[in-house]
């Protein structure tokens, strides 16, 4: 996954002040409401300090103090002075959720536009990670502001708390697609992590993690190929390869014409060494989209490989008997699908002309097929990008 994600901005809702009129109450009471009338908001908070410090039961103060947070933007002290006023009282219930909805919205969008600046200064990821703390605890059932905040997070390279993040996104919206299918994705780069520390055990516990929240976000949403294509990769690394079959079996039977549905199914099968069955789909995919890179890819790689197991099969059988002797029927077999294979591979090298791997692949399917100018031509361009290296 990217490490950077632009973000949309949400429409802002309105801030409610409400009125300060001169209803009966205390002296300091009376004289905040006059300071916030002149705007004096300093002086206006002193006095209602002084209130609550002769009565912390004054629910009217407390929300007033509020108000003047709200004004001079201390959004944590506004928020502290609206808990104690709803402790006291709902009367000023409907204000005060209209006025922590606002300065939610104003502070996400705040915090989006800091991450999405993250690009030019990595310093914006940790302004864009304050507003969304504070967000969060304007509206706590907000899976959304978890889940940017996660982003902001991994933008940083903060695995663990992007993780801690997502948790809690899931757990105030068990649905969320987009949440399971990144946490999904955050599990996986701690498995790579684990697998470079040559720790085995912990890989494969953090991709059957990877596999429980890709699970999620396919429940969510199974018409998305990358919730397929993701579960086909955990799947295949936890050994639980019947999950990945019925998986893309089932993808292909709800909708036979989506290429990606038939590409991923080719995919499993061409890891099963199911050759046939994984040119038909890769086959149909190509019928859907000609264009679909990756399934010409696959494709010519199915028949090379499919060519290549009937090389071995007879190599086998050669070698358990040493008198026998491989048959002209058998050799045009086997050659037959590296000449199947050959337009897909050359293709999909004009597409990837950077692709060592594929050109020394060339090579040698070209020297098979006793194409030796070619072999000699793509040995070379191999040879030449792996210097570049």
């Amino acid at each position: 996954m990217k490490r950077f994600v632009p973000l949309v901005l949400l429409f802002l809702a309105a801030v409610y002040l409400s009125s300060t009129g001169f209803q009966c109450g205390s002296a300091e009471t009376t004289s905040a409401k006059l300071y916030m009338q002149q705007k004096q908001y300093a002086k206006a908070e002193e006095s209602l300090v002084k209130q609550l410090a002769k009565n912390d039961k004054d629910e009217e103060a407390w929300f007033l103090l509020g108000q003047v947070r709200l004004e001079v933007k201390n959004y944590t002290g506004m928020n502290e002075a609206y808990t104690r006023t709803l402790a006291l009282s709902d009367g000023h219930k409907a204000e005060i959720s209209r006025n922590r909805l606002a300065v939610w919205a104003m502070l996400y969008n705040e915090g989006v536009s800091y991450y999405n600046r993250g690009r030019d200064s990595a310093s914006n990821y940790d302004r864009a990670l304050e507003d969304f703390k504070t967000a969060t605890s304007m509206v706590p059932d907000s899976a959304g502001t978890y889940y940017v905040t996660a982003l902001a997070h991994f933008a940083k390279k903060n695995l663990v708390d992007a993780r801690k993040s997502l948790e809690i996104a899931l757990q105030k919206k068990p649905d969320f697609e987009d949440a399971a299918r990144f946490l999904g994705q955050v599990h996986y780069n701690f498995a790579t992590e684990k697998l470079e520390a040559k720790d085995t055990a912990g890989a494969m516990a953090e991709y059957v993690s990877a596999s429980s929240a890709f699970e999620v976000a396919y429940k969510a949403k199974p018409d998305n190929p990358d919730n397929i294509t993701n579960l086909i990769d955990v799947y295949e690394r936890t050994n639980q390869s019947d999950k990945a079959e019925s998986l893309t079996h089932d993808a292909v039977q709800r909708d036979p014409n989506n290429k990606l549905f038939r590409y991923a199914y080719g995919v499993f099968l061409l890891k099963k060494e199911k050759y046939p069955e994984a040119v038909e789909q890769f086959t149909k995919s190509l019928g859907l989209d000609a264009n679909y890179s990756d399934a010409k890819y696959n494709l010519g790689v199915a028949y090379l490989n499919w060519g290549v197991s009937m090389r071995a099969a007879g190599d086998k059988r050669l070698e358990a008997d040493k008198k026998a002797t491989r048959s002209a029927k058998e050799e045009a077999a086997y050659k037959e699908k590296f000449k199947l294979s050959l337009p897909y591979l050359e293709e999909s090298a004009q597409s990837r002309p950077d692709d060592a791997a594929l050109w020394t692949q060339l090579g040698k399917l070209y020297a098979i097929l006793n194409l030796k100018d070619k072999s000699q031509a793509a040995f070379e361009r191999s040879d030449k990008l792996m210097k570049g290296k």
